[in-house]
């Protein structure tokens, strides 16, 4: 699959929209909009990761819809990963206590 159809497939997968991706990485809509129509087939390295931290992927994920370090079991800590990074900042800090609280860290 092309990126732009791993890319689709990762924002339809979060429920995520386009402006929501825009916003979040600080890329614009049109340029996003680029990726997905295949007029700009692929981002640079910096759009790209910042696409793939947003979504809590990997860019090698996006760019080959595989990843050698992405596999299924993994997905449920990538969601984890991706709801942490969309929390309000006290909310996270309350969280990141908890955890470090029953790791012992």
């Amino acid at each position: 699959m092309s990126f732009a159809e791993n890319l689709k497939e990762m924002l339809d997968s979060k429920d995520i929209e386009i402006k929501e991706l825009a916003h979040g990485t600080g890329i614009s809509k049109n340029t996003i909009d680029n990726y997905l129509s295949g007029q700009k087939s692929i981002p640079n390295a910096e759009n790209a990761v910042k696409i793939a931290k947003f979504l809590g992927t990997t860019v090698e994920f996006l760019v080959e819809g595989s990843d050698s370090n992405y596999k299924k079991q993994n997905n449920d800590f990538a969601q984890l990963i991706f709801n942490l990074n969309h929390l309000k900042k006290e909310d996270f800090e309350a969280i990141n206590k908890i955890i470090k609280s029953l790791s012992g860290v």
